[in-house]
């Protein structure tokens, strides 16, 4: 599938979420207790010696518990991945991460997170090399309740990861579904 086509996909689903949520407003923004969330999206990878910026799928997962209505802290995972002609090339990160919901009814968050971050290539028949080191992310959503405790929600994630080595930078717009 071509990133046009995932783009357009994303968008007819962000039109359905917008709707689904409005249609379904009187629900209450609840967090309490285990929250999970995961989502897909598209995303674009550089690095410092990238001559330009490479489009592929990306996703993410996080979970954790909910510390008051506005912090929920947890841990999460981001990844980036792109196929060529029987080469892949994969960036990710494992981090702690919190969220802050600055209101306490208002669906919109900010997120962070720091850990471990990796880039891995690979090419078929031939073999593969992973680096790895520090890996951050910051990032934003809203929350768009369809039930009590369960939301969709659209998000934009940067993350990126580090070493002697390497470096590597994602940005990603995707659409998760979050249980409360």
């Amino acid at each position: 599938m071509s990133v046009r086509k995932l783009v357009q996909c994303f968008a007819v689903v962000v039109s359905l979420a917008v709707s689904a949520a409005s249609a379904h407003a009187q629900n209450a923004q609840v967090r309490q207790g285990f929250w999970f969330s995961g989502g897909l999206g598209v995303g674009s990878m550089g690095c410092q010696d990238c001559g330009s910026r490479l489009n592929g799928l990306s996703g993410g997962l996080s979970l954790g518990g909910t510390l008051s209505p506005r912090f929920l802290l947890g841990v999460g995972t981001t990844g980036w991945v792109k196929q060529d002609q029987g080469a892949t090339l994969t960036v990710g990160t494992l981090d702690a991460r919190l969220r802050f919901y600055p209101s306490t009814t208002g669906g919109f968050f900010l997120t962070g997170g720091l850990g471990l971050g990796t880039v891995t290539g690979s090419v078929a028949g031939v073999g593969s090399n992973t680096e790895t080191g520090f890996g951050a992310v910051l990032g934003l959503g809203y929350d768009m309740r369809i039930a009590k405790n369960a939301s969709i929600t659209p998000y934009w994630n940067s993350f990126a990861m580090s070493n002697d080595y390497i470096d590597a930078n994602v940005g990603q717009i995707g659409l998760a579904i979050t249980l409360h």
